[in-house]
């Protein structure tokens, strides 16, 4: 009850005399404290606080100033200076500061506290973004690495100090100037070439270039630029950081030097080692510790037809076909004589890969054999280690190594169009045959899908799917992607040579997707293929037996390309044994809601928010749609759908920003309940929903919170001020 007392006395004729009042005018905020407590504030802090004074009265200073700023009260005592800067919280929850001036006042026995100050938030950002702005430039202007941003024509707009003391220039004789006199003039040209090829998609740029210091030392510099571009997708800036690597060139030469000199004793040891390791590998007893944990048979095989095993594989993995392995090898050296392991033994030459077929009672039996002679260091008897590796395991290897195994069957199809019911029963029953097969359809219609699901349906279910984009392969490579080349055949050819698609895909298949695309001259190398069912590497000597079932897929009208003559007939006719047609999304609508819904599925397993549901009419909308990249162009929109969008009920909206607006002439007007409706009136329509959704929120809050607009603010995460705006808009009266 004592300190209520202190309200009783006149502040206002007190403090008037106070000097610091006298030089206050309207813009500054005074306040007076008692002890934890506001006894007094100036029109000013009220208005710019948004509090009344009843309403700031003996208010605890805990509810309106944060912990730093209380702190300054409790302690100010004890400090020299009088001016702090403190921060307050107003009605609306902004934050703002203060630079006050704190002063004590004894009244009445009474220990007060006075505090005259005006407001510095603007003040204080605008300090941070400056701090911001020179640490940025601090950050540009080290002498680690090199920055310099120019415009599209070369101009410099920025060059930092690093750049400036590295080649000795002047930063104001440049600014504004093209000037690359210090580069190589042969990098110069590398430089606008790189810079040309740059695109909105693919924007960064790497190289290495050559430059004249100004004390006439070379150097080499790596720079990585990147090219911004404006609304319009048009290049408008270049900037690029640089560092010298002319050191790593250095070593980079003499890594090289060395490099040479141990490839040429590496060759010369490793022939060395070769001769030495035949003679080891026959009588070296612990190599069967090592032979036992390869997965491929090794033995030994004399000019009589002795066989003996170095391993336990031919036991273990084949021995259903055992003896007719020993038989069928036998013959080989005894019978053919004209024949790889023939001439191993007999002139010594080596062998490599060679395909074996075994008939067997248990089926043929398809093997890959090399072989090598050794000295057996008895008289008139010749010897060979061979290596027998069963082809089928290779293609499961090759299956996991490369990703060829084909993944989806007739059931991942999703229709209920009865043509694309007839059309997935024409490719179930295709699968049952071996005859070649041609897919035709628009892109994103689902070619692989289908070519896949013929795959795993076949008896080729358990060989290599590979699957070769002809369109996506230059023509000087698609040769020896499909057909695989030998060692030194070409430049940059590695070495060991290389198998093509075809040879990986035996005893499987091999899926040419856009064989419109493929090279005239390549086509005539495929037909060659199809009718003999071999290949030659390129830089090749011999043929190599294929097993391969062709599944081809194109985009274009294969007999109009083979009428102007782009396409060989022969060759159309060879892959068009049986033709699957699967028509456009557009013309099977009834499949868009199941795909819709099926997408949407999918896409959320990742971790995005689920839809529930859809507008009739925008489904409607979207049945009408052109769909010109078909099922997976609706795949995308889904996407752009769920990651766009807030609520999670689709409506014209949703379409109206994410489909029409990229074909507006998607929508058929032959439907006259369609006709009348434009974008226009979607739009406008959802803008009047929003509105009495916003209006009916107000009045039940109203209600709800018996007219408290601070509450209601609060609630709807506006400012009091928007409030009102809104329920003025609205004509909304404020119920008491």
């Amino acid at each position: 009850m004592k300190d209520a007392c202190i309200t009783k006395i006149n502040i206002d004729e007190v403090l008037i005399k106070s000097e610091i009042i006298k030089l206050a005018d309207k813009n500054i905020v005074f306040f007076v404290l008692h002890r934890s407590k506001i006894i007094y504030t100036n029109y000013f802090f009220e208005i710019s606080m948004g509090y009344t004074k009843d309403e700031l009265n003996n208010i605890d200073i805990e509810d309106i100033f944060d912990e730093d700023s209380r702190k300054v009260f409790e302690k100010h005592k004890k400090n020299n200076k009088q001016k702090y800067n403190i921060r307050i919280h107003k009605k609306n929850g902004q934050k703002v500061w203060i630079n006050a001036y704190i002063k004590d006042l004894e009244l009445e026995e009474k220990e007060l506290i006075m505090v005259i100050g005006c407001e510095i938030t603007e003040s204080i950002k605008i300090k941070e973004k400056l701090k911001i702005k020179q640490q940025f430039y601090e950050i540009l202007n080290n002498d680690m690495e090199l920055i310099i941003s120019t415009t599209i024509d070369h101009r410099y707009t920025f060059i930092n100090d690093a750049y400036c003391n590295y080649f000795g220039v002047k930063r104001e004789k440049l600014i504004g100037k093209s000037d690359f006199s210090y580069v190589l003039e042969e990098d110069k040209k590398k430089i606008i070439q790189e810079l040309k090829s740059v695109t909105i998609d693919k924007p960064f740029i790497k190289l290495e270039v050559r430059a004249l210091k100004k004390d006439g030392s070379l150097v080499w510099g790596e720079w990585i630029g990147y090219i911004l571009h404006n609304e319009f997708k048009e290049p408008i800036k270049y900037i690029g950081i640089g560092r010298d690597i002319t050191k790593k060139k250095g070593f980079e030469e003499e890594l090289k030097k060395i490099k040479d000199i141990l490839e040429v004793e590496t060759e010369k040891r490793t022939h060395e080692l070769n001769e030495i390791n035949k003679k080891l590998m026959y009588t070296d007893s612990q190599m069967k510790s090592i032979l036992m944990s390869v997965s491929e048979c090794v033995a030994v095989i004399d000019d009589l037809g002795n066989f003996e095993n170095l391993n336990t594989v031919l036991e273990k993995n084949w021995n259903v076909y055992l003896k007719d392995i020993k038989k069928f090898l036998k013959n080989m050296i005894l019978k053919e004589k004209d024949n790889c392991i023939y001439k191993m033994l007999k002139k010594k030459k080596s062998f490599y890969e060679h395909k074996l077929i075994i008939p067997a009672i248990k089926g043929k039996l398809q093997l890959f054999i090399s072989g090598n002679y050794i000295d057996s260091y008895e008289e008139n008897i010749n010897k060979g280690i061979i290596v027998l590796r069963n082809i089928k395991e290779i293609n499961e290897i090759g299956n996991n190594i490369d990703n060829s195994q084909a993944k989806f069957t007739f059931s991942n199809i999703i229709t209920k169009n009865k043509k694309m019911m007839k059309i997935i029963e024409l490719g179930y029953k295709a699968s049952l045959g071996e005859a070649n097969i041609l897919i035709q359809g628009e892109s994103g219609t689902g070619k692989e899908l289908f070519a896949q699901s013929i795959h795993n349906n076949s008896k080729r279910c358990t060989g290599p799917f590979i699957a070769v984009n002809c369109g996506a392969i230059s023509r000087e490579l698609i040769g020896s992607e499909l057909f695989g080349y030998t060692e030194g055949s070409f430049t940059g050819a590695r070495k060991g040579g290389k198998r093509g698609k075809f040879e990986l895909s035996s005893g499987g298949t091999i899926f040419l997707d856009e064989i419109g695309d493929m090279p005239f001259e390549q086509q005539v190398s495929l037909l060659r293929v199809i009718q003999e069912k071999k290949v030659m590497r390129i830089g090749g000597e011999r043929e190599i037996p294929i097993d391969v079932r062709i599944i081809c897929a194109t985009n274009k009208n294969l007999y109009e390309s083979m009428k102007d003559g782009s396409f060989r007939q022969d060759l159309y006719y060879r892959l068009n044994v049986i033709s699957i047609k699967i028509p456009p999304l557009r013309e099977r609508c009834e499949d868009i809601p199941i795909l819709f819904e099926y997408f949407i599925k999918q896409i959320s397993k990742n971790g995005e928010k689920i839809l529930k549901n859809i507008d009739p009419l925008a489904m409607e909308y979207l049945k009408r749609y052109n769909w010109h990249g078909n099922i997976r162009e609706l795949q995308n929109i889904v996407e752009r759908i769920i990651c766009t969008t807030n609520s999670d009920y689709i409506t014209l909206t949703h379409l109206v920003e994410n489909v029409f607006k990229f074909d507006l002439n998607s929508i058929d007007e032959s439907e006259s309940s369609l006709k009348e409706i434009c974008i226009k009136n979607i739009l406008e329509t959802e803008r009047r929903r929003k509105e009495d959704e916003e209006i009916d929120e107000i009045i039940k809050l109203l209600k709800e919170y018996k007219g408290n607009i601070s509450k209601i603010a609060r609630k709807m995460d506006i400012s009091r001020s928007t409030l009102y705006r809104k329920m003025d808009k609205y004509k909304i009266e404020k119920q008491e």
